[in-house]
C-alpha cells in the first residue's frame, strides 16, 4: 500500500491517505471517460423511455377506439399530446362530427343511475302488486249492485267488521 499527503481546504492540516498500489486516479480523464459512460447510458434510457412511451400511447389509443366501436384508422389523426383514455375519449366526442362517427358511450357512461334503478324498483313492485283492471271492474259492479249480499259485501273488503257503523235496516 502506498501512502500520500493530503491538506484541507485550507492547505494546513496534513492527512495521510493510504491506497492500494495501481487504483486510479480520478484525474481528469477518468472523469472525461465516466461522465461520456453516463451520457451514452442516459441517451440509451431516453430512446426507451420515448419507444415505451409511445407504445403506451398506441394501446391506448387502440383500446378506447375500440370500445367505442371506431375504426383504428382514425387513430393516426389524433394528436401526439392526447395519450390518455380521457383525452382520448375527449377528443373523439369533439370530433365525431368531423369523422362522421356515431360515437358508442363507454361503460362508464352507460352506468344506470342508482336512483333511477331504486325508482324504476318502486314501480314494478307497485305494478305486480296492484289489482288487475278487469278485477277491479268487477269488485265496483259488485259494490254497486244493490242485490248483493251482505256476506258477499264483507267478502270484498276482506271480512273485517267496521266498528262504529250500524247496521242498515230494510
Amino acid at each position: 500500500m502506498a501512502t500520500r499527503t493530503m491538506y484541507d481546504e485550507n492547505g494546513e492540516n496534513p492527512v495521510e491517505v493510504e491506497f492500494q498500489d495501481g487504483q486510479n486516479d480520478n484525474g481528469p480523464a477518468e472523469l472525461r471517460k465516466a461522465l461520456k459512460k453516463e451520457k451514452t447510458e442516459r441517451e440509451n434510457d431516453a430512446k426507451e423511455l420515448a419507444t415505451l412511451r409511445a407504445e403506451l400511447r398506441a394501446r391506448s389509443v387502440k383500446d378506447v377506439l375500440e370500445s367505442k366501436g371506431v375504426p383504428n384508422k382514425v387513430a393516426k389523426f389524433i394528436p401526439a399530446d392526447v395519450t390518455t383514455s380521457e383525452q382520448i375519449d375527449q377528443w373523439l366526442t369533439e370530433n365525431a362530427e368531423v369523422f362522421n362517427l356515431t360515437v358508442v358511450k363507454s361503460e362508464a357512461d352507460t352506468k344506470p343511475n342508482q336512483e333511477n334503478v331504486d325508482n324504476q324498483k318502486r314501480i314494478t313492485n307497485a305494478t305486480e302488486s296492484a289489482i288487475p283492471v278487469t278485477k277491479a271492474t268487477d269488485i265496483m259492479a259488485k259494490l254497486l249492485n244493490p242485490n248483493t249480499s251482505r256476506v258477499e259485501l264483507e267478502a270484498l273488503r276482506g271480512g273485517e267488521e267496521t266498528q262504529g257503523v250500524g247496521r242498515i235496516r230494510r
